[in-house]
């Protein structure tokens, strides 16, 4: 864990299972405020394990992503223009999803690590023909990425303490596990990347 990161985790330790919702707060708090959160999501895995932590991480991220766009939509949008009118390919991006069935492409972008999380809220947020609800229910493609980042917390977590009596055994069975979730995600990832550069390419065109 990052230096900067373990008072958080002293914290949210000390409250108990308080720190569950208090830690859902703080993931919703750093994305409504363009925060990358793959740290906070490996410490969500390493504190809560994979049930608790995949439900913690989600609740905060889709709280985090509804937060943001109405701030970005409301507050923000000066600020956000200028970074999009800085960066072509995010220009590029909200070009087409502009374009009719735009929640499909979100779904391709959440699934993809051609554009960071942070990015992909602020164009979504400023495109106008993007509906909220539309933009929600196609960010639900996060959930391969979540679990892949709380699986590893949390057998970072387990090996460095042996939390639960982990034996030898058992972390190379982790370990496993980790090695086949990471193929799925960025298989899926590939596929979506390559669909994504594609629809991308037709802008210039």
């Amino acid at each position: 864990m990052s230096s900067f990161i373990e008072p958080v985790e002293t914290f949210l330790r000390e409250l108990g299972p308080v720190g569950w919702i208090v830690f859902i707060a703080l993931y919703a708090l750093a994305v409504t405020f363009y925060v990358p959160g793959s740290v906070l999501t490996l410490l969500g895995g390493a504190l809560f394990g994979p049930r608790l932590g995949v439900l913690a991480v989600l609740a905060g991220a889709f709280l985090g992503m509804a937060g943001n766009w109405f701030l970005t939509r409301r507050w923000l949008r000066p600020w956000a223009q200028r970074k999009l009118e800085q960066n072509p390919r995010l220009q590029k991006l909200e070009q087409v999803l502009s374009r009719d069935e735009g929640w499909k492409l979100v779904a391709l972008l959440r699934l993809s690590p051609l554009f960071p999380f942070v990015l992909i809220n602020l164009v979504c947020a400023l495109t106008s023909n993007l509906r909220f609800l539309a933009y929600m229910a196609a960010s639900a493609t996060i959930l391969p990425g979540t679990i892949l980042y709380i699986y590893i917390g949390d057998t970072v977590r387990r090996g460095l303490t042996l939390e639960g009596g982990l034996e030898q055994g058992q972390f190379a069975l982790r370990i496993l596990g980790v090695a086949a979730t990471f193929a799925v995600v960025w298989l899926v990832g590939r596929t979506a990347s390559k669909v994504l550069k594609k629809q991308l390419s037709e802008t210039d065109t």
